[in-house]
């Protein structure tokens, strides 16, 4: 491959030809990476959550005592990527239900955490263990340059295991792995927000360094997000790795027997390597026949909705309430991107059963408006891009995330096409989470005919679709 480009059309599902691996149950991925051998720290579950509607999740807050924050952190990290429920199957094994979706339910993203000046907790690297509520401590010392002061910092990371996905997804699955990541850098961003602990979103990186930190194979586990907070930001450095606290960390990154990542899923990180050449140009603002949305109205509790999500595919052809889908769109208007993400768009396909005017829209979030592109009802068409999954032509609305990755490449670097990609996939969680507190049902799709995709939204040449979620009434509501 020559070009990230390269790999999106090396990936790209067609009629008869659609990427992926017979999957080898022999091989199969464990769903949790559990370190033996190092110190580790049980964080239990937090039971007292705040009480801050979803709305307000992202509004700056008085920073915690300094005497609560190795609690905070331990319960930032399970809110973000833990068990929500639990289910035992028909053969007696128990399924893990995660705060964050994943494709498949493959769940690749693992959590890290580096902290320094946190009362209760040695300075170092952890990792964060949703199966035990526990962190695994992996290096021990200072994990940053000292600055000005003795004040706590704290840096979460997000990796990937690439076998996890990669085992049934193929060569396609780098972009699920990077979907999966911006969910959980969404979720991450949430629940350090209510917990008072801050968060800067950083998807630019040294990998080498940061993977080296990490103590993880490169060919097996690769760093993909950073989430600044605790007095930490995008220009805290990085110290010399401290002591490892055991000499086969590298190891821990094996997820099966024979872990075997694709070599073209490998090869578009390697691609992607390079530091992004951003921000984007700003948009134009939108035209005369955008209609402004109103203020969202999300009064649940955040917490209780992060812990409710679940993907649903039981939709039902029933009206739903159009207030609520437009206080969905503003969730996302809520939402100020990072640099270099500004390249994503967003629209949505509206069913005749949103109360909205059916066709395809542009969602303008810096305005908080939409303006409708193309009439008729478009979600039969829709569900027969997306594999020809019939029970989403039953969902009220679906909302795609798009990006011109010919011009990402060109302008800003091929490391875009993972901002893109994880940029989607954290709109996608707000969608989620938005749908969630209005008792809608919402799965998140990440396979399509891509070319189709691209002729039902007329998308200009080098614009692809991302991802989509769908959103509508469901059988049981929760």
């Amino acid at each position: 491959m020559q070009s990230i480009l390269d790999y999106h059309e090396l990936t790209s599902h067609r009629r008869g030809s659609i990427t992926g691996r017979p999957p080898n149950q022999a091989n199969r991925p464990m769903p949790f990476k559990l370190y033996r051998g190092v110190p580790v720290v049980t964080t239990g579950v937090e039971t007292d959550l705040p009480d801050i509607p979803l709305d307000r999740a992202r509004e700056p807050r008085t920073p915690p005592d300094r005497a609560d924050l190795a609690g905070l952190l331990a319960a930032t990290c399970s809110l973000a990527a833990g068990i929500s429920r639990m289910h035992t199957l028909a053969n007696g094994s128990v399924f893990h239900f995660r705060t964050v979706p994943s494709a498949g339910a493959l769940y690749p993203t693992e959590l890290y955490l580096a902290v320094q000046n946190v009362i209760g907790m040695d300075d170092g690297l952890y990792h964060y263990s949703p199966f035990s509520h526990s962190m695994s401590l992996l290096r021990r010392g200072s994990v940053f340059e000292r600055g000005e002061g003795d004040g706590p910092m704290a840096r979460f990371v997000l990796t990937s295991v690439f076998h996890r996905s990669g085992w049934k997804y193929g060569p396609r699955a780098y972009r699920y792995c990077l979907l999966d990541a911006g969910h959980m850098a969404q979720s991450l961003l949430v629940a350090a927000g209510i917990h008072g602990l801050g968060g800067i979103l950083d998807y630019d990186f040294d990998d080498t360094a940061l993977d080296d930190m990490l103590a993880v194979d490169p060919l097996l586990e690769g760093s993909l997000v950073q989430v600044h907070a605790l007095g930490c930001t995008a220009d805290t450095a990085w110290a010399v790795p401290p002591q490892a606290t055991a000499d086969d960390l590298p190891d821990f990154s094996r997820s099966a027997p024979r872990p075997e990542p694709p070599p073209e899923l490998l090869e578009a990180h390697r691609i992607t390597a390079s530091f992004a050449r951003c921000p984007m140009d700003r948009r134009p603002a939108p035209g005369d026949n955008a209609t402004p949305l109103l203020p969202p109205s999300l009064p649940a509790s955040t917490a209780a909705t992060v812990m409710a999500r679940r993907s649903r595919r039981d939709f039902v052809p029933r009206d739903a309430p159009t207030r609520d889908l437009v206080d969905i769109l503003g969730l996302l208007c809520l939402d100020r991107a990072p640099e270099c993400t500004g390249a994503v768009h967003t629209g949505f396909l509206a069913a005749p059963a949103s109360g909205l005017p059916a066709g395809l829209h542009a969602l303008h979030r810096a305005h908080c408006t939409a303006a409708r592109l193309a009439g008729g009802s478009l979600l039969t068409r829709s569900a027969r891009v997306c594999l020809d999954q019939g029970w989403l032509e039953n969902a009220a609305m679906h909302m795609v995330f798009t990006a011109d990755l010919a011009t990402l490449e060109h302008r800003c670097g091929p490391r875009a096409y993972r901002h893109a990609h994880m940029e989607a996939g954290r709109l996608g969680h707000l969608a989620y989470l938005g749908a969630t507190a209005k008792n809608l049902g919402a799965c998140g799709i990440g396979a399509f005919f891509d070319q189709e995709a691209a002729q039902l939204l007329a998308l200009p040449e080098g614009h692809s679709l991302l991802y989509l979620v769908a959103v509508g009434c469901v059988q049981r509501p929760r």
